[in-house]
């Protein structure tokens, strides 16, 4: 069976580039800001901006898959949604939309354990993959409770992350940068 090739949507994928890039510029310049509460809601408007917007390209194309906008602009999308946490039943929706891309390898499956890890940390369950952490009362940072440890790293393997031991350190390492 011949592969369909499809024409990249580059107005779309732009789109979602610029999302991406104005999501991560507001947080990289928190972490440097003096005013926290004032990044802390200029982060909330772009994420519900970020997250209105994503809605409507799932309503025009689905999941922007790899073939619709390329690699990049598809993690990006992904990015979005990682963030869209103020609307955790759109978020667990599109996990479902990037679950399905991801067997098409159509997305990538590191994103799909993010995402997934996202989904149950909001719903107040264990995360698979042991992405997912918080700052504890020292400013540290600290995995939020990961179901299964003993199979931890095979199901990281599968979805081609590292180590959770390797992880781990680069989270505790980055944690103490931001801190100082």
């Amino acid at each position: 069976m011949e592969k369909v090739i499809f024409k990249l949507n580059k107005t779309l994928s732009n789109t979602i580039l610029k999302m991406a890039e104005i999501d991560q510029k507001v947080r990289f310049d928190g972490l440097r800001a003096k005013n926290k509460k004032r990044v802390g809601l200029k982060i909330i408007s772009i994420d519900k901006r970020n997250t209105q917007k994503a809605k409507e390209i799932i309503r025009k194309y689905g999941w922007p898959s790899f073939d619709l906008v390329g690699k990049r602009a598809s993690n990006a999308f992904w990015l979005i949604i990682q963030h869209a946490d103020l609307d955790m039943k759109f978020q667990a929706e599109c996990l479902s939309l990037l679950k399905r891309a991801v067997k098409d390898e159509q997305a990538h499956p590191k994103c799909e354990a993010y995402l997934t890890d996202r989904v149950l940390v909001n719903q107040a369950k264990k995360q698979l993959y042991g992405t997912q952490f918080y700052r504890d009362k020292r400013g540290s940072l600290v995995p939020r409770p990961i179901e299964d440890m003993k199979n931890l790293n095979k199901r990281r393997k599968f979805v081609g992350l590292k180590p959770f031991k390797e992880h781990l350190k680069e989270m505790k390492e980055m944690g103490k940068e931001k801190r100082h």
